[in-house]
């Protein structure tokens, strides 16, 4: 929705306003921050549920997605937090996560921090010897 309402905006103004709209539509599009843990989805996502209750950040949507994938989304001041989980194998998830601060503007440095307390609070769930499928 956003990403057509840019588009819109930038075909109704005048000028080489055009011109922006690929690196803008872009940026708005890709990214995020990326970490993958040796741990299977189920204990990732409980990791990223009590990270979230820890700080404070209201769980909006927590869903599973065909093929064994999860979406988790929250809401802080004046953010929104998506933050989806992918099975590599079923000891290893991909997580990724955004931090939309406003329209346009993405906080790297919050999702950065709750991917490290999503990896305490990992800490926290799995014992020291269970964080490895090859451990004793």
């Amino acid at each position: 929705m956003r990403l057509l309402a840019l588009i819109l905006f930038v075909l109704t103004a005048p000028g080489c306003a055009a011109v922006a709209l690929p690196a803008v539509g872009l940026a708005a599009m890709g990214g995020g921050t990326l970490r993958t843990f040796s741990a299977p989805l189920a204990d990732v996502r409980a990791a990223v549920q009590q990270a979230f209750r820890d700080l404070q950040i209201e769980i909006t949507q927590d869903d599973m997605l065909i093929g064994g994938a999860a979406k988790i989304e929250g809401e802080a001041l004046h953010r929104k937090i998506h933050v989806k989980l992918e099975p590599v194998t079923p000891a290893l998830t991909r997580l990724k996560m955004v931090v939309r601060e406003g329209v346009f503007g993405r906080d790297r440095a919050t999702a950065a921090e709750l991917i490290e307390q999503t990896g305490r609070a990992l800490d926290e769930i799995r014992p020291a010897g269970a964080a490895s499928p090859r451990a004793p």
